[in-house]
């Protein structure tokens, strides 16, 4: 059986020459920022990205959002069960995940070459951490 062309829907990737192009990766496009969103990346420290969830839960906020796009995957991640760890099951952890489409441009390093852009996927992940307060147990008397 033959198997349907489902590559005729995809867009080609540009295969460009080092010599003729030099790429440049966009920013991903800006979410919305609150005060308990957390955007990680690769390069703040980890400490620092830890002091400041921290610092939210113990002072004001209920709910903290931490965002986690392509390499930073992990370190999100590893944020949030950090904290889970922490605050000692009073956490309650729900993760989403998603696809983000980035645009990537191709600059010409020739003056007869045109400029283009090249789009390219990226995995994301959004953990939303919550504080619950534990349930007691209730002391019916039952018999």
């Amino acid at each position: 059986m033959a198997e349907p062309e489902v590559q005729a829907a995809k867009k080609p990737r540009i295969v460009f020459d080092p010599e003729e192009f030099s790429l440049r990766k966009r920013l991903p496009p800006k979410l919305p920022k609150r005060n308990n969103d957390i955007y990680v990346n690769n390069k703040t420290d980890f400490k620092a990205q830890l002091a400041r969830c921290r610092k939210l839960l113990e002072d004001k906020e209920t709910t903290i959002y931490i965002h986690g796009l392509g390499a930073a995957l992990p370190r999100a991640i590893n944020l949030a069960l950090t904290l889970k760890d922490e605050f000692h099951g009073i956490l309650e952890v729900s993760p989403t995940t998603s696809t983000v489409e980035l645009l990537d441009d191709l600059e010409p390093l020739q003056d007869h070459l045109e400029p283009m852009t090249q789009p390219r996927k990226s995995s994301a992940v959004h953990i939303k951490l919550t504080k619950v307060v534990p349930q007691l147990p209730s002391t019916s008397d039952t018999i």
